[in-house]
């Protein structure tokens, strides 16, 4: 019956394989060590790989899965992961052309529009499908290592991490607006089933993105201010030290035409332009 209403459907799924076995494992039925992952009866290794799966779209059911989730006695992080599954999200989608000889364009999902000036990178999962299409020659060596480094994490693990590491793939796409080039990574914070499985790093008023252009000294550009002063001296880049926690009186500074607006106006009236000019759509 779940099939004939397709809400279940046969996917490609990444899944923790057991060769000594020949079955697969849930995550709660491996250890992550430094030599690998492991089954964590008779510590067989386990490898990451795609196998066709059956996969229940509970993107269908939002509404009641988040409002039972609230009923479980489980850690914060395990919430955040199967709110992120549940994938209940309204935002909006920018379109950045990639820098290539093929028409490549990266889909990227926000819940913050008015954020898009202050982009200083594109970072795509590790499981992103179009990863080997956009890395340079001179930088796959490092690209796949990172890939396989990857492997040996659960999703726990990686939402939970701390360290935001990543490796530049050589390439750049567009800045929609300023037509800036905008720097191309890949990281093990961003996961696959979260949007479109890009991030737009926004690093002056997100604590992930912060901390990943701090390890990777990429630009960290103010993009707003308390609307009661005209200094913008406490936002200024190169005193950071901690990411700035937007606020309802926050107006917006050095982001062009939505300078001087407050974030719900800003976010209007980019969404508006945006899809007038074909640079995005809401989602």
């Amino acid at each position: 019956k779940l099939f004939e209403k397709k809400i279940a459907v046969l996917k490609d799924v990444e899944v923790n394989f057991c060769p000594a076995l020949g079955t697969v494992l849930s995550n709660d039925e491996i250890v992550v060590t430094e030599k690998g992952i492991f089954f964590e009866r008779g510590n067989y290794p386990i490898v990451k790989k795609q196998m066709k799966q059956w996969v229940l779209k509970i993107t269908h059911f939002p509404d009641r899965l988040l409002k039972d989730l609230n009923l479980l006695d489980w850690p914060s992080q395990l919430k955040d992961i199967q709110t992120n599954w549940i994938g209940k999200k309204k935002g909006f989608i920018f379109s950045f052309f990639v820098l290539s000889d093929k028409n490549y364009v990266l889909e990227v999902f926000t819940t913050k529009p008015s954020t898009i000036f202050g982009v200083s990178a594109l970072v795509l999962s590790p499981e992103h499908p179009l990863i080997n299409d956009l890395t340079k020659t001179d930088f796959v060596e490092g690209v796949n290592l990172y890939l396989d480094q990857t492997k040996q994490k659960t999703e726990l693990n990686r939402h939970m991490n701390k360290d935001k590491t990543g490796v530049f793939i050589g390439s750049y796409a567009i800045h929609p607006f300023t037509k800036k080039k905008i720097p191309i990574w890949v990281s093990d914070y961003v996961l696959p089933y979260y949007g479109t499985g890009v991030v737009m790093s926004v690093p002056f008023c997100d604590e992930r993105d912060f901390a990943f252009a701090k390890k990777h000294n990429l630009e960290i550009i103010p993009i707003c201010k308390p609307s009661d002063t005209t200094n913008d001296a406490d936002c200024l880049k190169n005193n950071l030290k901690n990411f700035h926690l937007i606020s309802e009186t926050d107006i917006l500074t050095n982001s062009s035409f939505l300078n001087g607006f407050a974030f719900e106006e800003a976010n209007d009236k980019i969404m508006d332009i945006s899809e007038k000019n074909n640079l995005g759509r809401i989602y």
